[in-house]
């Protein structure tokens, strides 16, 4: 009898050990599994993060490249530039700037870029044709002849119940032989006015009505819009017509 208990007893023993090293076995998977997907997740919003930053940068460049005191004093020191050369020799300093090339870009390519701008005085050249084109790519922006609707959304649709549509208009840039743009609308009710870009990412703008001119509130370079009574919009910053640069509203 002593026997039979004694054999029981082992095999009780034996059974719940290897169900003790099963679920730690399980758990450690688990854990593992649960590491391996946080960091994925991490390593995308550095990704994003940083890819942000460089879209910023490009675009401030784009906007600045052509201007009168850019040809004059491109990055020195002291000048209105220079702050922007430094934010790209910051962002290239990063660690995470490494993470840029799972976006098929490098922070010293557009460093090259900016320099070569400096060049040739804000012209196209076929060193920036092509990294326009590379980082044209890699941020995808939406070509003229794209169409993706912003239908379904709850806010676009709340906006256009609420407010009345004043006009619409194609924003275009020409970056060397590449034309880009997006569609936006403006809305309005009891003398206020809201900007919506409806297709790609949904975004909107308050603008403040001066006369025929309608600046967008809390934009730093200060742009705004000039429309006339036929609804025609030409494209202004605080430094002056943007046309010179290749942008251009179309009225739909």
């Amino acid at each position: 009898m002593k026997k039979i208990v004694l054999l029981a007893l082992i095999a009780f023993i034996t059974f719940s050990c290897q169900n003790n090293r099963k679920e730690v076995k399980e758990t450690k998977t688990v854990q593992k599994t649960k590491i391996v997907q946080k960091t994925k997740v991490d390593d995308t919003e550095r990704i994003e993060i940083i890819f942000q930053e460089f879209k910023a940068l490009y675009s401030e460049l784009l906007v600045f490249k052509s201007k009168t005191d850019f040809k004059k004093f491109g990055f020195g020191a002291g000048g209105p530039y220079n702050k922007w050369l430094k934010n790209v020799e910051n962002l290239k300093a990063n660690p995470d700037s490494k993470l840029l090339l799972k976006k098929g870009v490098v922070a010293g390519e557009l460093e090259q870029l900016g320099f070569e701008y400096v060049s040739s005085k804000g012209k196209e050249t076929e060193t920036t044709i092509f990294f326009n084109k590379a980082f044209s790519d890699a941020i995808s922006p939406i070509k003229v002849e794209k169409v993706e609707t912003a239908s379904g959304n709850s806010n676009y649709e709340k906006i256009k119940s609420e407010y009345v549509l004043f006009g619409k208009w194609q924003i275009s840039l020409k970056v060397g032989d590449q034309l880009y743009g997006y569609p936006i609308e403006i809305y309005t009710k009891n003398n206020k006015y809201i900007q919506v870009t409806p297709e790609g990412e949904f975004e909107t703008v308050i603008l403040e009505k001066k006369g025929n001119k309608y600046y967008q509130k809390g934009n730093e370079d200060g742009e705004y819009y000039k429309i006339d009574s036929n609804k025609n919009m030409t494209l202004f910053d605080k430094d002056g017509e943007l046309s010179s640069m290749g942008y251009k509203a179309t009225k739909k």
